[in-house]
Order: structure tokens, then C-alpha cells, then sequence
């Protein structure tokens, strides 16, 4: 009988010590698995940070539109020379514009004449348009 009770109760610290190690492995997964969030946490945070900081280094597109859009307004009339310099005449709407080849003008904006077409630019932005015939 002693035999027996000292059976039981070793098959308790059997099951005891069982059930400890099943509470030690989960806590242990349940911390792996908290610090496995973080990680990922601190990635997303860190991917946000790097798309906000590519998005300020792009310039902005409405500016990009805008001075698109006004250099695609300009027509080329004509392009003479006379003497060492060359005039480039633009049309914008009703309006005549001289430039002289190579040098800002007014609205800071410049012509150059290049092979086969001019060259107009305005705040770093540029619009070819081909010479149609040769002046």
C-alpha cells in the first residue's frame, strides 16, 4: 500500500513537473512570439520612415505641372540672325516674345539654339521644339 501511495504521488510530480514544462515552453513561444511582433513593428516603422523621406526628395508636382504646361504654350515663330547674335522669337497666346540665344530673358526664361531644334527653358525645366525649316 505504501508502495502504491508512493507510486501516485511520484506519478503527481510527473504530472506536475509535465505541466510545469508545458507553462515554461509557452511562456517561452508566447515571448517569442511578442518580440517577433516588435521586430516587425520596427520594420513597418522604419519602411514608413523611408517612403516619407523619398516622397520629400521628389519635387513637387504641382510645380512640375505648372511650368510644364506654360512651356508647352510656347510656339516657335522664328529664328534670326543678325550680326554675332541670334534671336529666337516665341509666341505665347497673342503675345511675341524676343530671346536672345543663349542668355535668360524676360519670365526667366531662355532659348538656345540647338541642331534641329530650339531649346526652351524655364526654373530648370525644358521643352524642345524642332526647326522646321532652316533660316
Amino acid at each position: 500500500m505504501i508502495w502504491t501511495f508512493s507510486m501516485v504521488l511520484g506519478m503527481a510530480d510527473v504530472i506536475d513537473s509535465n505541466r510545469t514544462i508545458h507553462k515554461l515552453r509557452t511562456s517561452e513561444l508566447e515571448e517569442r512570439l511578442a518580440q517577433t511582433e516588435a521586430k516587425r513593428l520596427q520594420l513597418e516603422l522604419q519602411i514608413a520612415k523611408a517612403k516619407h523621406a523619398i516622397e520629400d526628395l521628389k519635387p513637387s508636382t504641382d510645380n512640375v505641372s505648372d511650368v510644364d504646361h506654360e512651356l508647352a504654350t510656347y510656339q516657335l515663330v522664328g529664328v534670326v540672325s543678325i550680326a554675332d547674335k541670334t534671336h529666337i522669337v516665341l509666341r505665347k497666346g497673342e503675345e511675341l516674345i524676343r530671346l536672345i540665344n543663349g542668355e535668360r530673358g524676360a519670365m526667366n526664361l531662355s532659348a538656345e539654339v540647338q541642331p534641329g531644334k530650339v531649346r526652351i527653358s524655364r526654373f530648370g525645366y525644358f521643352r524642345d521644339l524642332p526647326l522646321t525649316e532652316r533660316w
